[in-house]
């Protein structure tokens, strides 16, 4: 019996590419957008079922996070305008060759109250999370950038509703990383925090290494009023 795990009424979309577990690339249009809707459906219940919490995490199903590191430093943090993840971005969007932007990473990305609320408020978005997806429809979502949910979060609150003020926490690679490397050796080290594509023979490895770690230190470097660097060291 689970007594943490929430079923969310939608189908996720099938399967379209030969992607394989713990791989990077797309899933297919209908699997992305169904995994927009269950962003979106996702921020939208955590503000409900968790009235008093500060951020809303989103994460991939395989990912190892240490808790207690990362929650040492969402405590250094601002309780307002918080986007927290790997920054990257891309030069343009979909098939059409739309406009790129900058965003969060998809497999963990943390929102604080007040811009989940911003997301999750905006009502086109909310029509697209409800509404059927067909091929004739694909400009109209892709307005949104709903094709990949990390890039619709932060073309929304950045392009479309212009929330401000923003803070971006960019999380570097010594805490944000691939359990391996191309080589496939192990990327784990003291400072890791999210480690990303966990097998499953994986996890009880990363707890005996770091479970009794419950008191870990935490330290920001704040580089600018909108920039905020978790620290290597």
């Amino acid at each position: 019996q689970w007594h943490d795990v929430v079923a969310l009424p939608m189908n996720e979309g099938r399967v379209a590419t030969k992607n394989a577990i713990v791989g990077g690339g797309s899933w297919g249009e209908d699997a992305e957008i169904g995994s927009t809707r269950k962003t979106y459906m996702w921020f939208d219940l955590a503000l409900r079922l968790f009235p008093t919490a500060r951020y809303i995490t989103k994460g991939d199903d395989d990912i190892f996070l240490r808790v207690p590191l990362f929650v040492a430093h969402l405590r250094l943090l601002p309780r307002r305008g918080v986007y927290m993840g790997v920054h990257i971005g891309s030069s343009h969007f979909g098939k059409k060759g739309l406009p790129g932007s900058r965003y969060m990473m998809g497999w963990c990305y943390t929102l604080s109250r007040d811009v989940a609320e911003a997301l999750v408020s905006f009502k086109p978005l909310r029509r697209l999370a409800y509404l059927p997806y067909s091929e004739e429809r694909y400009d109209e979502f892709a307005l949104l950038r709903f094709q990949n949910e990390d890039v619709m979060v932060a073309w929304v609150l950045e392009n479309v509703v212009n929330y401000k003020p923003m803070v971006y926490v960019k999380v570097l690679d010594c805490h944000f990383h691939d359990a391996r490397n191309g080589t496939g050796h192990s990327q784990v080290v003291p400072t890791s925090m999210c480690i990303h594509h966990v097998r499953e023979e994986d996890y009880a490895a990363l707890m005996a290494r770091f479970g009794n770690d419950t008191s870990p230190v935490a330290r920001v470097e704040r580089y600018s009023e909108e920039v905020i660097y978790p620290s290597c060291d």
